[in-house]
């Protein structure tokens, strides 16, 4: 009987196929393949009497299967095909006629994770294959309730509505034949009725495997058209009320998730993670707490390890803006022919090697929430004039698109370097200067807060110890005040380094200043009469027959090469040697350049 209504199951099988990701396929009584997707599409019409045993014990004894194990399951053992089994998951359910069977319509999972979303929504998917199921048994009694059971599988389809993917039906005509209730939400059709045209069209962008759509619903003309990442699909079946099929997710979900995969993060404790008890760290908190609620731009400066990052990250969790993207990038860290298209993102065939899906950048990833720009004093030139115009239109285009995409998000920005002595050196831009320092917020070094130290040792101790499975030890008086007494030119991250390195060495009883790394071991003041001396060896000022005054860009010129020689050429070596010498990171690799 299923051959009678063969069209229907086809469409059926297609249409679940599309909105769940997982592949489906069902046979009938003799065990003869009907209609199936993935794999199994090839299949239809070839009998699987050889490697039936579950189909059959679900239709023997009326009832539906969850294999969680194929292969192991006690169901499978008799299945000639068992070592070439590839599927990890099998939900069965018989389709009945009254007292008849008609066959069997399968769900099977192919890898872990749809294998763990099945499992983890178990009973729902269960009662969805078992009402399918019901469906085309009832399709089968009577071809004249075929409208009936249509909307009946549209209920049912709801099922699948569990996140955010919206799901938009047309006909062969361009009418909305289905809409689920996230597809309503999105594109604002909370008043929907059947029949209203929609039309969808691409615009040309793209991401990953999935397209960019505006989608323009009759009765709509005029507003904002909607934007929407996802799939369309041709549905091959006879049935002209569901020729496609979009299967989408909205702009602002894409750019969260996408933001989460990039190493974004939202929400949390607001300021929790700044550890210190002085009155410096409390004024700086509250004044984080006065500016995190409105949208001004935030300019972040301070040394190099003083946790400027950890106040952005704190502005923007004590911010109505908590639940949305915190995307940060380090202008310093990235090549200048690089850093453009990180910013923005861009199009199939933009520039050569581009990827052929395209990429959003980290203003469209950071859209509703925050862009920290980190090392902002690095930025080329000509990038802080295509910065300078997004702060002022909040908006911007992808490289190779004329599209314009509106932006939504806070600023915040921060630097290490000196930006008036850079403006007055033409190498910032100073209307981008006043632009960024809307808001200032300047973070003081480690040495000019002390207070904190004996708050941040026992926080970093305390992480070190359990990170390492380490008993929690006592911090010497001693050790302390050897901590209180260093200058911490390395700031917050110097120190946090220190405790590591003490604990990592630590055997046992209580920590002393007999574990401090060998350059604090040595007497206060004994590095930097040693860095005197050094220097004095290496750079006689006094001109002499046999050393002539020397060029201060030789100097300089000899001083990295010295620093780089001694830390290293890596990314890591070039940021030990900008701090020994007093420098940026990104005025190093300038200075590197020149």
């Amino acid at each position: 009987m299923l051959a009678d209504i063969l069209p229907y199951v086809t469409r059926f099988t297609q249409m679940i196929a599309t909105v769940t990701g997982i592949d489906i396929e069902v046979v009938d009584a003799n065990l003869m393949r009907v209609a199936g997707t993935g794999i199994y599409a090839q299949g239809v019409g070839q009998s699987i009497e050889s490697a039936s045993s579950l189909y059959r014990n679900a239709m023997a004894n009326h009832k539906t299967l969850f294999i969680e194990n194929p292969r192991q399951d006690p169901l499978c053992l008799d299945c000639p095909d068992q070592d070439n089994c590839r599927e990890r998951l099998t939900l069965c359910t018989p389709i009945k006629s009254g007292k008849e069977t008609l066959g069997v319509i399968g769900l099977v999972c192919f890898n872990d994770l749809d294998r763990e979303r099945i499992l983890g929504q178990r009973r729902i998917y269960s009662d969805f294959v078992r009402q399918i199921a019901d469906v085309v048994g009832r399709m089968a009694e009577s071809e004249n309730d075929a409208r009936e059971n249509r909307q009946r599988l549209a209920m049912l389809l709801k099922v699948t509505d569990q996140g955010s993917r919206g799901v938009l039906v047309i006909d062969n005509h361009q009418r909305i034949t289905f809409l689920n209730d996230a597809a309503r939400r999105e594109l604002g059709l909370d008043d929907f009725t059947p029949g209203l045209r929609a039309a969808i069209t691409p615009t040309g962008d793209s991401y990953l495997d999935m397209e960019e759509f505006t989608v323009l619903v009759d009765g709509r003309e005029g507003r904002e058209l909607p934007v929407v990442f996802g799939k369309l699909s041709q549905l091959e079946a006879d049935d002209p009320l569901f020729d496609q099929a979009l299967v989408f997710d909205s702009k602002p979900n894409l750019t969260t998730l996408l933001s989460q995969l990039s190493g974004a993060t939202s929400g949390g404790e607001a300021l929790e993670p700044i550890v210190g008890k002085s009155s410096v760290i409390h004024a700086l908190k509250a004044r984080v707490i006065q500016i995190a609620a409105t949208t001004s731009t935030v300019l972040v400066t301070g040394e190099s390890g003083t946790g400027k990052e950890m106040f952005a990250r704190g502005i923007h969790a004590a911010s109505p803006r908590r639940d949305k993207p915190f995307v940060a990038i380090n202008c310093g860290a990235i090549p200048d022919s690089l850093l453009e298209s990180e910013l923005f993102g861009y199009v199939q065939g933009a520039f050569t090697n581009a990827n052929p899906a395209g990429r959003m950048g980290k203003f469209e990833l950071a859209n509703g929430g925050v862009l920290f720009l980190d090392e902002i004093g690095s930025l080329p030139l000509y990038l802080q004039v295509k910065l300078l115009r997004i702060l002022q239109e909040r908006a911007f285009t992808r490289l190779g698109s004329n599209r314009v995409v509106r932006l939504d998000l806070r600023i915040i920005a921060a630097t290490n370097e000196n930006l008036p002595e850079l403006v007055k050196q033409k190498m910032f831009r100073e209307d981008l200067y006043y632009r960024l320092n809307v808001i200032p917020l300047d973070i003081p070094p480690l040495r000019q807060r002390k207070d904190d130290i004996p708050a941040l040792a026992d926080f970093f101790l305390e992480r070190y110890c359990r990170l390492f499975g380490k008993p929690l030890p006592r911090l010497s008086t001693g050790l302390l005040a050897r901590l209180i007494a260093y200058d911490w030119p390395g700031n917050i991250r110097e120190f946090e380094n220190c405790i590591e390195y003490m604990v990592n060495m630590h055997e046992g009883g209580e920590l002393s200043s007999g574990l401090l790394p060998s350059k604090m071991a040595r007497p206060p003041g004994a590095e930097a009469r040693r860095a005197a001396t050094e220097s004095t060896r290496r750079l006689t000022l006094a001109p002499t027959p046999e050393s002539p005054i020397v060029r201060l860009a030789e100097l300089e010129r000899r001083a990295i090469e010295n620093a780089l020689a001694h830390f290293g050429d890596s990314a890591g070596g070039k940021k030990k040697a900008a701090e020994a010498l007093g420098i940026g990171v990104a005025t190093l690799y300038r200075k590197i350049r020149r």
